[in-house]
């Protein structure tokens, strides 16, 4: 992407430096994640504790220069201090900042290459969207080496950014569309929410009986591992094993490894139903009932269409050939047939019951039974199910 921006356009100065740094972020802007990836930030969440993983990734690249002495070959490479967190920078999708990261205002667009937190068109998405859809046999319909190709670097209201030739509104469009398809069908499916579900409440009751080493040989329990990158250099997905593997303990541990257990099992929390907001004359109230009264859960599925804002075609500047003046589009301007909706939202509704218990199917009648009466249409969406 930055040697496309580079071969076209001399005139942005986009240098050898540059290039490096923005491949280097690419490479390393992932490196913070904890176990099961964003399952570990579910699990600091309801730990009270605090965790980006961006953040952390930053942490992690200095730990990485430091214990490989890595700095060295920075510098024979040409590469400096300020580099070091320009490179830390583009992971964050900060701004530029001349005295702290080197680059002036004129280099802004550089900072949406790796994580573009203005419309979330960028590279980290692209590369994982094809990743996962080969892996799970969905067809890619966007076409990022048309993104690429047809990308400038302008300055649109004071602000350098990256654009797109207007005619690519509608690859944007197939991009986000991917999106919501993997977290629709793989993302946020119903049996990965309730695995990620049993993660998280084996790794909460694991919590004060798995410790890390970090340095000075000092030990932290798992929510607190991230405050000593050396410790966190350690977990990975092998929480799951080492839990496993421990002796007996607790009962929040034996608990912990019951689930687990399970989970390996696929005798997973039962399922019951799902509804949406719509569905149901008061939402919350519906979710404490189901809470107090049979223990259920509602997990929320929220999928968006790739922004914060809504419609994120309308935060994304395009190009018209022979034209300087940039312009943003509404979707009808692009096509009658785009959505006009872009975010969906439902509650798979699961008890921590696991299915190969006896008791299990005549609670989850009751609990249909309620929300038939809470929705008529759920006793439709549990037929289909």
């Amino acid at each position: 992407m930055v040697n496309a921006l580079r071969s076209r356009q001399e005139e942005l100065g986009i240098n050898e430096t540059d290039v490096l740094c923005v491949q280097i972020a690419g490479l390393c802007h992932d490196l913070g994640h904890g176990a099961f990836s964003h399952v570990f930030e579910t699990f600091m969440k309801e730990s009270k504790e605090s965790f980006e993983h961006e953040k952390m990734s930053c942490k992690m690249f200095d730990h990485l220069l430091r214990e490989n002495n890595i700095m060295q070959d920075f510098e024979n490479a040409g590469l400096g201090e300020k580099d070091v967190q320009f490179i830390k920078d583009l992971i964050l999708g900060a701004k530029p900042s001349e005295e702290k990261n080197g680059r002036t205002a004129a280099k802004a667009f550089l900072f949406e290459i790796v994580n573009n937190r203005r419309t979330g068109a960028d590279v980290d998405k692209w590369d994982y969207f094809l990743r996962d859809c080969h892996g799970l046999g969905i067809n890619v319909t966007f076409e990022y080496e048309r993104l690429i190709h047809f990308s400038r670097a302008a300055e649109v209201e004071g602000e350098w950014q990256i654009v797109f030739k207007e005619a690519e509104a509608e690859n944007l469009y197939e991009m986000n569309h991917a999106r919501t398809m993997l977290h629709k069908k793989a993302y946020q499916h119903r049996v990965v929410k309730i695995i990620d579900r049993m993660l998280v409440d084996a790794l909460l009751k694991a919590d004060d009986s798995i410790t890390y080493k970090g340095e000075n040989g000092q030990s932290f329990k798992l929510s607190k591992v991230c405050n000593d990158v050396a410790a966190y250099t350690y977990l990975t997905d092998d929480v799951m094993y080492r839990i496993l593997r421990m002796p007996p303990g607790s009962s929040r541990l034996e608990e912990a490894k019951l689930i687990l257990k399970n989970i390996l099992a696929r005798n997973l929390y039962s399922y019951v139903g799902e509804f949406s907001e719509a569905d149901v004359n008061d939402l919350e109230k519906t979710k404490q009932t189901l809470k107090n009264r049979f223990g259920a859960e509602c997990l929320e599925k929220k999928v968006k269409f790739g922004s914060k804002k809504g419609n994120p075609l309308e935060e994304q500047y395009f190009y018209r050939r022979g034209n300087e003046k940039f312009i943003t589009l509404r979707a009808e301007q692009v096509s009658k047939m785009l959505p006009r909706e872009f975010e969906d939202v439902k509650y798979y509704v699961i008890t921590k019951d696991f299915r190969a218990e006896q008791d299990t199917p005549a609670k989850i009648k009751k609990i249909k039974e309620f929300l038939e009466v809470q929705s008529p249409l759920f006793w439709v969406i549990c037929i289909n199910r």
